[in-house]
């Protein structure tokens, strides 16, 4: 008896999917232990051994990337390394990013570079001789939010590094295909050289996304666009299906070529190659990997008159994928690609039968969305209501622009004077794309934002197949009564009466304070033009997992980036009824005061004439029947001095936000011994260039008793006072939450 296909997939599946959720990869006795039941005989053995086969290549190709991460205890360090660079660069004003890839086997293979205020341009695949500063990978870490270090993990980077020395090599590119995509960028840049639409168009052509601004990935976002915008599966699949019906067109021009081979299969075999062709030119990244791959095995499934079962080709092609990378389980493209393809199967070649073309589509774009909308609220915290009614008419424009801006980048570099005229009607076709977009996202409350448990998840997708199931099956109307909770996440109750947590914002500030039936934001981080938002990409996400689509208080302590940067995309991703000390907001003023579920809030500085910014900082006081807070934002010397003489004994509290992050001109001996924390929470960044927080500071707290924590070493810290016990409980989420690529808390 054979092996059962589809089981022994889900099973392996399960094998790789278990090993992502531990802290650590398993110890060599542990898989040893783990593969006895294989060799024994016992029904369940095939599906055990299927599982036990994703522990172990998950486990082996897990402990392969590790063993290429540059070690924390190099952390800084200056290296001349020369390589070449392995990725178009992108360029922001006199910066540069890119990946490099050394020819020095002591060194990762991968390594993501920086290089600030240079007036030397980099091209792809060019050979440097750089002098870098090379950086263990390290990112912040939240319940919640954007996973940095998993990120890296799965690009295959082993390091992060910033440009000290440079000096180009005469050793020639071998990157015969990476230079051929710098080539073609530079000649769409040289064409269109002030069009607005340019960025638009590289990233089309070779994927290049770097002239697209976050903008406009906003924009995106909001009317459910982006997957056109970047190549993935819906781009690839629009390649395959053009060259397919133009090569079978030009395979019966002549006859005896069909004799020799079907026109259909030549016309399938030139679908694949040019696909493949497309793939390599938008740089073989995962998800064009993943998507081409996939395509393969479903033309190959078409050409061996396999299709009659879309689960088996389906299941092939994830396997193909899990084979091929292992940690692509844990991007959101590969669950929304076979997501996509199976609602595809589902209308086409399944049980449910549109009666014509034009009804097939609109009912295959809305079995899209409602499918991929658990999803999206997984993965993104929030979904796009306007998204289907937007792809109905942007799939059909793309589904024409794709193969028009190639057909033209292939005019402009054979024949120029041609390919230019082609080029500007497909930039001025974007640009009208996008004045259209930006109308639709007029609409209002366009996201809605959410982030449902794993039980409203599952329920929902029961919901879809009930939905979109074959007429006369009786209980389809509940299928929609399944998708409600997924806009009705419960909330997460605090632990005690009054819950704080530092979010790791990096070099920043931002803190949630939650009571039984209030939240309050206390600054929401730093916000940077190289695409990293804290509020989109920390606060929200967190408030979100919470079950808090509302924010009862915006106080902003003041106008500083680190501080202030994140406001926008707090306000744009949650509804927040009330600010203090945002431009538009209520002024901060001193002594103003409020009471939430028997806690009681009172600011005790505030901006005045003849402080600095940080001295005039918003500084909050919280007390609670079990704990008190004190939040003094970037307040120094001459701040605290005036505290400690107005307030006094009235500063002493439970846990205290060290001023400033930690800095020298913060935590003065009086102000340290006139408040008496038990806890002081550091916000500052893994090993900052400031080097915050100060020896000198750490010093005084550690003279005062109190325990201490610095949100770069532990990722998001979380106090509250356990009820029971009545000890002040402090969780790290870097040693509660992390990940086997997450690095270890500390400094």
């Amino acid at each position: 008896m054979g092996i059962p296909l589809i089981p022994s997939v889900f099973a392996f599946t399960a094998g790789v999917l278990s090993v992502h959720a531990l802290a650590e990869l398993p110890s060599l006795s542990v898989l040893a232990v783990l593969s006895l039941p294989a060799a024994l005989p016992w029904r369940g053995r095939p599906l055990w051994a299927a599982a036990v086969l994703g522990v172990l290549f998950s486990a082996w190709r897990g402990q392969a990337a590790l063993d290429q991460r540059w070690p924390a205890a190099l952390h800084g360090s200056d290296h001349a390394v020369e390589g070449r660079i392995a990725s178009l660069p992108q360029r922001e004003g006199q910066n540069w990013r890119f990946l490099f890839e050394p020819e020095d086997a002591r060194f990762p293979r991968r390594i993501r570079a920086s290089w600030y205020r240079t007036d030397e341009v980099v091209r792809g695949g060019e050979c440097w001789r750089f002098t870098l500063r090379l950086r263990a990978p390290h990112g912040s870490l939240n319940p919640g939010g954007f996973d940095y270090e998993g990120w890296l993990f799965r690009q295959g980077v082993g390091a992060t590094a910033s440009v000290r020395e440079a000096a180009r090599c005469e050793a020639r590119s071998r990157d015969r295909v990476l230079e051929a995509r710098q080539h073609v960028a530079d000649a769409i840049r040289a064409a269109l050289p002030d069009h607005p639409a340019t960025g638009l168009l590289v990233a089309l052509a070779v994927g290049d996304q770097s002239a697209v601004s976050p903008a406009d990935w906003d924009l995106f976002r909001l009317t459910g666009t982006s997957h056109l915008v970047a190549i993935s599966g819906f781009n690839i699949a629009i390649v395959a299906g053009v060259t397919f019906f133009l090569c079978r067109w030009l395979w019966v021009l002549w006859p005896p070529m069909c004799l020799w081979l079907p026109a259909q299969r030549a016309g399938l075999a030139g679908s694949a190659l040019c696909a493949g062709a497309y793939a390599l030119l938008a740089g073989f990244e995962p998800p064009v990997q993943r998507a081409v791959l996939m395509l393969w095995i479903v033309l190959a499934a078409l050409s061996a008159h396999r299709l009659s079962q879309p689960a088996r080709v389906l299941v092939l092609a994830w396997l193909a994928v899990l084979l091929l990378d292992p940690f692509a389980i844990a991007s959101p493209g590969l669950w929304l690609s076979f997501g996509a393809v199976a609602a595809i199967f589902y209308v086409s070649l399944n049980r449910l039968r549109p009666p014509g073309l034009w009804h097939g589509l609109v009912l295959l774009q809305l079995l899209i969305a409602v499918a991929l909308a658990p999803l999206s609220l997984f993965f993104f915290h929030g979904t796009s209501w306007i998204a289907p009614l937007v792809n109905l008419l942007a799939v059909p424009f793309f589904t024409v622009l794709t193969p028009w801006v190639l057909g033209a980048v292939l005019v402009l570099l054979l024949w120029p004077a041609a390919g230019v005229p082609l080029l500007q009607a497909a930039a001025s076709a974007l640009g009208a794309f996008h004045r259209a977009l930006e109308w639709a996202a007029q609409a209002p409350e366009l996201w809605l934002p959410a982030s449902p448990p794993a039980a409203a998840l599952l329920l929902a997708f029961a919901g879809v197949a009930l939905l979109f199931a074959p007429r006369g099956l009786p209980l389809r109307p509940l299928g929609l009564a399944c998708l409600l909770p997924l806009l009705a996440s419960p909330v997460t109750r605090s632990r005690g009466a009054l819950e704080v947590t530092a979010l790791d914002v990096g070099q920043g500030l931002a803190v949630v304070v939650r009571t039984a039936r209030h939240a309050l934001l206390y600054d929401a981080g730093p916000a940077f033009e190289d695409g990293f938002d804290a509020g989109a990409s920390v606060v929200a996400p967190f408030l979100l997992r919470q079950g808090l689509r509302d924010l009862d208080l915006l106080l902003l302590s003041h106008g500083d980036n680190d501080h202030a940067g994140g406001v926008p995309a707090v306000r744009r991703l949650l509804r927040v009824r009330r600010e203090i000390g945002t431009p538009g907001g209520e002024l901060c003023v001193e002594g103003a005061r409020w009471r939430w579920d028997g806690a009681e809030f009172e600011i005790l500085n505030a901006p005045a004439p003849g402080l600095s910014d940080n001295d005039g900082g918003c500084v909050l006081r919280i007390q609670a029947q079990d704990l008190s807070v004190l939040l003094p934002a970037d307040i120094e010397a001459r701040s605290e001095a005036r505290l400690v003489a107005r307030y006094g004994e009235r500063l002493a509290v439970d846990v205290l936000l060290a001023p400033h992050h930690g800095s020298r001109t913060s935590s003065t001996p009086e102000f340290v011994a006139a408040v008496r924390p038990r806890v002081v929470i550091h916000s500052a960044g893994w090993r900052n260039h400031f080097r915050h927080p100060r020896p000198e500071v750490v010093g005084r707290y550690v003279a005062a008793q109190a325990d201490q924590y610095v949100t770069g070493n532990g990722g998001a810290i979380t106090i509250a006072r356990n009820p029971a016990s009545g000890r002040i409980e402090v969780r790290e989420c870097r040693r509660e939450a992390s990940r086997f690529w997450n690095a270890a808390a500390g400094p």
